[in-house]
């Protein structure tokens, strides 16, 4: 990753990890922890020099044939937080650090046509230099709705 040599405990750095490709795959599950599907995820992103961010997309492949897409675009603020923006959950998310993890919040509609828009809360671990764990817990009106554990592995 960027050259540098990965150290076990080292924090997750979107910008690194999610340039080029990765794939992986996942499980989602409701809130009594009953598996409801599984999923491929892939992504794929590319540096724009010309706003110092990260783009990149983040597709899922539903084993009942759905296909879900999320456009990210993600920089680094000189405070070490993160600054991103998801094309249905909007701008200004921001991103922080827990310990070593990299922490999401946002909300998002579940449709691109809208409907109800729980709260994500995404959390990165950085399991090895080409493995990331993803943690997703869902919430709507405070309770918890869902969940989906997933890995991103580099492929390139």
């Amino acid at each position: 990753m960027d050259g540098e040599p990965y150290h076990q405990g080292d924090p997750f750095r979107p910008e690194v990890f999610f340039l080029g490709r990765t794939e992986g795959w996942g499980v989602a599950r409701g809130p009594t922890g009953r598996l409801l599907r599984r999923c491929r995820v892939a992504t794929d992103g590319r540096l724009d020099d010309a706003y110092r961010a990260i783009h990149f997309e983040e597709t899922f492949h539903w084993d009942d044939g759905e296909r879900e897409e999320w456009r990210w675009a993600m920089t680094r603020g000189l405070n070490g937080h993160y600054v991103a923006a998801e094309a249905l959950a909007g701008a200004g998310i921001q991103g922080r650090y827990d310990g070593a993890d990299y922490v999401l919040s946002f909300r998002r509609p579940l449709r691109p046509d809208g409907g109800p828009r729980p709260r994500f809360v995404t959390r990165f671990t950085q399991i090895s230099p080409e493995v990331a764990l993803k943690s997703v817990s869902l919430f709507l009106w405070g309770l918890p709705v869902g969940r989906l554990t997933a890995f991103h592995r580099r492929t390139d």
